[in-house]
């Protein structure tokens, strides 16, 4: 396979105007901004940026990809690089040389599935009262302390977070640099609805997404597993027949993304989050089916010169990106009634119009791109928006829109940003900068309605407001920094598919060099400082 130094703008200039074009849309000045509510993250050395732009180029060919023959098959999912021996859907019929962790209460597979057998407490601890984290301090159990503690607040000891439930004051961890409280939990009980206590061992549990709380919830020949999430945290759900992977070791290693659920199944996903459709916590997702009434016509990429595995591997990128796109069609929708709901102002809901109108035409343009790689006309089946509107109250909607647009626009943004640069298929490219250029809107949105939120909130809602950013924001970093690190193959970026440690680096240069400092911004204009 023939490999191009792809050109493209660094990275670090492109987080520099999309931040910049951020804040003016917010009326605030282009300085450096920083936050006593979030601070940010030296994960592994500073930002993504001082460690220079993405690499595109010199990968390596492209060994051991998934043998797909023609096109892919598109009766339900994408299957693309599976844990099967075709990279088709895999079905988890047993748990081979099973090891139960003391700590976790988890079994571990020896393909690396861990799931849960039965709902155990969790083994902690309290440290004695002599420093932060796992080194001392009296944690706190829910039962006194200071009035007004908050969750991700600064400290010094655990005492400093005795008033939250099992308080404590985690050194450094999370994404932060100094010591913030957390509360934990020790059993299911102590969580909420669809959610399950998973255990660390070293703090008190946290609180968990769940479909499921132990095996016997999910059937015979099927357990209660964890499993990643490219556009929410990490969650417990049932295995399926229909699970293209275990683990995102399944993936492959050039860049075949993480093992994530997306509404029904397990499946590899590597592409640009946009707008998740996010219920309770979890992306929700259309299945793929054979249809010719979502295409854009005018669509028509340059397919010479690929393999016929390099096409099936953009067409499953594309259609994938479709899904992705088709859902976020339901978060606005979702969000425009949110919005009048409230009695937000006329001109959120207009541009929260916009915005759908918007997500419809891409999808529209990513179905049609997955079509043409594909050779099969393809276009999403129905989705399941059961559940969606539980909680309307404003707080609940704005931790919604802090990850679905605040979070998940401004990567998706720079991610089609990126893409685009180093495209070379004039569809593609034309996608990719349409895109590009919409997200950045609808995270302009996004921060807006945030701030009109802020206005309305009382302290504590404002507090409780900071806490939540700061925990998406360590949950979005931990996932990014955590990411696939191969190269991308040059000739699958210059059809719009950005992977590996191109994608993991621009996931985290959104979240360190945007996201973070621009919520900071917000939090300190509109949020009074905690006080201890």
């Amino acid at each position: 396979m023939s490999r191009t130094q792809l050109s493209r703008t660094p990275l670090s200039k492109q987080t520099s105007v999309l931040r910049t074009s951020l804040l003016l849309s917010l009326g605030l000045a282009p300085l450096a901004c920083g936050g006593t509510v979030i601070s940010a993250s030296d994960g592994e050395g500073g930002g993504t940026s001082q460690a220079g732009a993405p690499s595109y180029g010199g990968s390596e060919p492209v060994a051991g990809a998934p043998q797909i023959a023609g096109a892919p098959s598109y009766g339900g999912s994408i299957a693309l690089g599976g844990a099967g021996p075709t990279g088709g859907a895999t079905s988890v019929m047993a748990c081979a040389l099973p090891e139960f962790d003391s700590v976790t209460k988890l079994i571990t597979c020896a393909n690396g599935l861990r799931h849960r057998a039965q709902a155990l407490a969790c083994a902690y601890i309290k440290p004695p009262p002599t420093g932060a984290g796992g080194e001392g301090g009296a944690a706190g159990d829910g039962s006194g302390g200071e009035a007004g503690s908050v969750e991700f607040s600064s400290c010094q000891t655990n005492a400093d977070c005795a008033s939250l439930p099992r308080g404590y004051c985690e050194n450094g961890g999370g994404g932060f640099e100094a010591p913030v409280c957390r509360s934990g939990c020790l059993d299911d009980g102590d969580c909420g609805i669809r959610q399950i206590c998973a255990c660390d061992g070293i703090t008190p549990g946290r609180c968990v997404s769940a479909g499921c709380a132990v095996d016997s919830d999910c059937g015979p020949n099927a357990f209660c597993a964890e499993v990643g999430a490219v556009c929410g945290a990490s969650s417990f759900q049932c295995t399926s027949p229909l699970d293209e992977c275990i683990t995102s070791g399944d993936c492959g290693p050039k860049g075949g993304g993480t093992c994530a659920f997306n509404g029904t199944n397990r499946a590899c996903n590597n592409a640009v989050c946009g707008r998740p459709f996010l219920v309770d916590e979890t992306p929700r997702m259309a299945a793929i089916e054979t249809r010719a009434d979502w295409l854009d016509a005018s669509l028509t990429p340059n397919t010479s010169g690929l393999t016929p595995v390099q096409r099936a591997q953009l067409a499953a990128h594309w259609a994938r990106l479709g899904q992705l796109e088709h859902a976020s069609i339901a978060a606005f929708a979702r969000f425009n009634l949110q919005l009048l709901s409230l009695g937000a102002p006329s001109d959120l809901v207009e541009a929260c119009n916009r915005a759908l109108a918007d997500e419809t035409a891409h999808a529209r343009s990513c179905f049609a791109l997955a079509s043409a790689y594909g050779g099969t006309a393809v276009g999403p089946a129905r989705l399941d928006i059961e559940h969606c509107f539980e909680d309307t109250s404003l707080l609940a909607i704005a931790k919604l829109v802090l990850r679905e647009g605040c979070i998940g626009e401004t990567a998706a943004s720079l991610e089609a940003l990126a893409a685009a640069e180093v495209a070379r298929d004039p569809a593609v490219k034309r996608t990719l900068s349409r895109i590009a250029r919409d997200e950045l809107t609808h995270a302009e949105l996004a921060f807006k309605f945030l701030r009109w939120a802020l206005s309305l909130s009382s302290a504590d809602e404002r507090h409780e407001l900071a806490r939540e950013a700061a925990r998406q924001l360590a949950d979005f970093e931990s996932e990014a920094r955590n990411a696939d690190r191969s190269p991308t193959d040059d000739q699958l970026a210059a059809h719009g598919s950005v992977a590996g440690e191109a994608l993991r680096a621009i996931h985290l240069a959104a979240v360190r060099d945007v996201t973070r400092p621009l919520l900071a911004t917000l939090f300190d204009i509109d949020t009074p400082s905690p006080t201890h």
